[in-house]
């Protein structure tokens, strides 16, 4: 049961790219984004912090970390190429576009914020460390670099 908030945000970005390829881009993909955002996002960016609470240690809060980032890097990817493809057609989309991308790097960087104040207050973490993965979390591309290096350092100590 602990694991379905998570088990929802890896599927909420797939279910948008659904429910967006069935109804096209119009007005329902905005509210489908603002739904996504009010039961899934918003909620796991909580459920992080309280994980620990839970009894959940670091390491296993930075494998979701890892997790959620490699399985949004197709909707990246996807982004991008419309984008592309697109071109300048894709403009009106841009602000939208920013906020979708966003939701999705924050409701899952939550996990590895989490994971790594915990390791850092467990002793495996540095305080440099934590402040730096804890600013790659927030900045594209950067955020799975963090996410690799974070897990896998943790994993090795452990």
């Amino acid at each position: 049961m602990k694991k379905m908030p998570m088990m929802m945000l890896l599927a909420a970005p797939y279910i948008f790219i659904a429910v967006c390829a069935a109804k096209g881009l119009g007005g329902s993909a905005f509210i489908t984004w603002a739904v996504l955002c009010v039961l899934v996002y918003l909620p796991n960016m909580v459920y992080a912090f309280l994980l620990p609470r839970f009894g959940y240690e670091g390491r296993q809060l930075l494998f979701w970390n890892l997790l959620l980032k490699i399985v949004n890097i197709p909707v990246y990817v996807l982004v991008i190429l419309i984008v592309l493809m697109l071109h300048i057609f894709i403009l009106p989309l841009a602000p939208f576009l920013v906020l979708f991308d966003y939701s999705l790097l924050l409701s899952s960087s939550m996990y590895g914020v989490s994971g790594i104040m915990e390791c850092c207050a467990k002793g495996k973490l540095s305080k440099k460390e934590m402040l730096v993965n804890i600013i790659m979390q927030l900045l594209f591309c950067l955020d799975v670099a963090s996410a690799l290096y974070c897990y896998f350092k943790v994993r090795k100590d452990s």
